[in-house]
């Protein structure tokens, strides 16, 4: 995915964040590690790597809470390493996408 759609895939995450915010789905603290990465959407200087952190951290934040807000398992949404990076550290990269070079 090139930068600029990354982007506008970052700024529609943001978009539904705030609307799982103000329907109840999602708290500040579910979307705490998403704000701790301090990328927005407009950060337009930020590396194309930042703003993937970034989206996959958000949807991996919404996916627990729309998981929870359904009452089902929320242990099983794949990419929760991203929500705590910091706890233990034998964390494997599960990233199993093709890497261009």
């Amino acid at each position: 995915m090139r930068k600029n759609e990354l982007i506008h895939l970052h700024t529609l995450l943001v978009e539904i964040a705030g609307d799982f915010l103000d329907r109840g789905i999602a708290t500040r603290d579910d979307l705490e590690p998403y704000h701790r990465l301090e990328i927005g959407p407009m950060a337009l200087r930020s590396c194309r790597d930042d703003h993937e952190t970034a989206v996959r951290t958000l949807s991996t934040a919404l996916a627990v809470s729309a998981a929870r807000d359904l009452g089902r398992d929320t242990d099983v949404v794949p990419g929760q390493h991203l929500l705590h990076p910091h706890e233990g550290t034998e964390q494997s990269d599960t990233d199993q996408r093709v890497r261009s070079h």
